[in-house]
C-alpha cells in the first residue's frame, strides 16, 4: 500500500509533466494530451464507479468493504473526487475536524460556519494566527479532495501567544472599560 508520502510525491510529478506540457508543447499537442488525461480520468472513475456498484450489491459485507476502502487515505480520496464515496461530504468533513481538535489541542479551535452546496466556512481561533491555517487545509481537503472551495476565518485568541491572560479570565469577572482621552475601548 502506497504510503501519503508517495502519493504526494506521484501527485507532484504529475504537476510537474502537465507543467513540462504547457510550457514546451505545441497547442494542438497540448489540446490532446489534456483530452487523452481527461478520457483516462473518465475511464478509471467509470471503473471506481462500477467497483462501489458492486460492493453495494453484496449486502453488508460489500458495505464492511466499501467503509473500509473508504477510511484508506489513497482509495478514500481516489473515490471522493470520483463522486462515489460511501460517505457523505459533511461525514468526511466531521471527520477531519474531530482528528484537528486533537492535533490542536491548547493552541487553537475550530467552528464550522457553514457547508452548503460543497462550500465550507470555517472560523479558526488560533494562538499563532497564520500558522495553522495550512495544516487545516491540508487535514480538510485530505479528507474532502471534493470539495468546491474552503474558506477559513482567522480569528487571533488574545494574550494567547506570550501567555498573558487578561485579568477578567483569571477572576471570571469582566472588568470596567479604561477610558483613553475621554473615549471608551
Amino acid at each position: 500500500m502506497p504510503k501519503i508520502t508517495e502519493v504526494q510525491q506521484q501527485t507532484g510529478r504529475i504537476e510537474e509533466l502537465i507543467r513540462k506540457l504547457e510550457a514546451s508543447a505545441d497547442p494542438g499537442s497540448l489540446a490532446t494530451a489534456r483530452e487523452l488525461v481527461q478520457s483516462l480520468m473518465e475511464l478509471y472513475g467509470a471503473g471506481l464507479t462500477q467497483i462501489t456498484e458492486i460492493l453495494a450489491r453484496k449486502g453488508e459485507y460489500g458495505r464492511q468493504i466499501l467503509d473500509e476502502l473508504g477510511r484508506d487515505d489513497l482509495v478514500g480520496n481516489l473515490l471522493a473526487a470520483n463522486g462515489v464515496h460511501p460517505q457523505d461530504l459533511e461525514t468526511r468533513v466531521r471527520r477531519a475536524l474531530d482528528k484537528l481538535d486533537a492535533r490542536l489541542g491548547s493552541h487553537g479551535s475550530i467552528e464550522v460556519l457553514g457547508l452548503n452546496e460543497g462550500v465550507l466556512r470555517l472560523r479558526l481561533r488560533s494562538t499563532t494566527p497564520g500558522s495553522l491555517k495550512s495544516v487545516v487545509e491540508e487535514a480538510i481537503y485530505e479528507a474532502a479532495p471534493d470539495l468546491a472551495e474552503l474558506a477559513i476565518e482567522e480569528v487571533a485568541l488574545q494574550g494567547a501567544a506570550n501567555g498573558f491572560v487578561p485579568l477578567e479570565k483569571l477572576a471570571g469577572y469582566r472588568a470596567a472599560p479604561a477610558n483613553r482621552n475621554g473615549a471608551g475601548l
